[in-house]
């Protein structure tokens, strides 16, 4: 009897991983397709295939290089568990050696003179911000904050909540802006960045413990001609000035970090079914300590953060062209437009953003 085969479209069913990420696995030679019609192209594959897809996945998941993974695939049972084992244990290695020279490296660049100094300001920044549940959700669980502070600075935050803590975001913004405000009143001459980690403690603090429940909180401080950013989870800053965008955070997820590794290519983070699974974010047995990054502000930058009910449902390039056809239109009116697109996207999120120009 033939053996029954899949076209593309059941075996992405079946494993639920998508046609894209299928026809990159049979590019890299992972998972050859038992026939290839020579007329249509069209690709069959075998039943036995569903769990080598899967394999494969989870594989390139944790990062393992496609040399490896062919190895592993082909052995069985007690061998590929020995292969995978062998194989974390010289990446545990290769951490602990980057550790040091990290530790090393940030004392030395510690050390360093600074350039110059930061230009005070009086004039605070003009700001909005936008929040809107989304055409899917039955609850908002994001949430966003403006604060004017002394001396001309000013407060932007986002967090994005998760679980069953409905309210979760709106009381970790509460806290830290708190927080935030008596660390700068304390010691008015402190460093925000300092501020900044010091108030973490208070976003910490409420921290669910039992696991069902967490946010993702990004804040961003503008004082003067610097941006002082502290970041955790998928929430992004984006700077743009003219016409270029970067990028200020980096979202912490799995699959992200192994792209930015080089080990993992943007389609098949793109079509892999973790793509959007946190390894650092405000929860019970996630590493909750933030990223600290400053930037160096001109008059006229706009500074836009944003959950993930916008930057995962808008395409980059109609985002690009919103900021940089709108941004120098009313704030109102941009963040307004922004919720549109997201909307106009489908808006299976919550979404919520602030923007500040300089």
């Amino acid at each position: 009897m033939d053996e029954m085969l899949l076209s593309i479209g059941e075996l992405a069913a079946r494993s639920g991983l998508s046609p894209k990420a299928l026809r990159l696995y049979a590019e890299s030679e992972l998972l050859v397709p038992r026939r290839v019609d020579p007329f249509t192209g069209y690709r069959s594959y075998g039943a036995d295939q569903v769990d080598r897809a899967r394999l494969i996945a989870a594989l390139r998941g944790i990062g393992m290089g496609l040399a490896r993974i062919r190895v592993l695939c082909d052995l069985e049972g007690d061998a590929a568990a020995a292969e995978l084992r062998s194989w974390w244990r010289q990446e545990e290695a290769d951490t602990f050696s980057r550790a040091a020279a990290v530790h090393t490296l940030a004392r030395d660049l510690g050390e360093l003179p600074s350039e110059d100094t930061m230009t005070a300001s009086t004039t605070t920044p003009r700001t909005a911000s936008a929040l809107h549940i989304g055409r899917e959700r039955r609850t908002q669980q994001d949430a966003v904050l403006l604060r004017d502070l002394p001396s001309g600075r000013s407060l932007l935050a986002i967090a994005d909540g998760f679980g069953i803590a409905e309210d979760l975001a709106a009381q970790i913004l509460t806290a830290f802006t708190a927080a935030l405000e008596h660390a700068l009143e304390s010691d008015p001459s402190a460093a925000p960045l300092t501020a900044l980690e010091t108030a973490w403690s208070a976003a910490e603090a409420l921290v669910p413990a039992d696991g069902e429940a967490g946010s993702t909180l990004t804040a961003a401080l503008l004082d003067g001609d610097r941006l002082h950013v502290a970041h955790l989870g998928d929430t992004r800053v984006v700077l743009l000035r003219g016409e270029h965008i970067e990028h200020v955070t980096q979202d912490h997820t799995r699959l992200r970090s192994l792209v930015e590794a080089g080990r993992l290519s943007a389609e098949e983070v793109a079509a892999h079914p973790d793509r959007a699974v946190l390894n650092r974010a405000l929860a019970a047995g996630a590493p909750t300590a933030p990223d600290l990054l400053v930037r160096r502000l001109e008059p006229g930058d706009l500074v836009l953060l944003t959950t993930d009910g916008l930057h995962a449902v808008v395409e980059p390039s109609a985002l690009a062209e919103a900021l940089a056809g709108d941004g120098q239109a009313d704030l109102d009116a941009l963040a307004g437009a922004l919720v549109d697109l997201a909307l106009a996207a489908g808006g299976p999120d919550n979404i919520a953003l602030a923007v500040a120009r300089a």
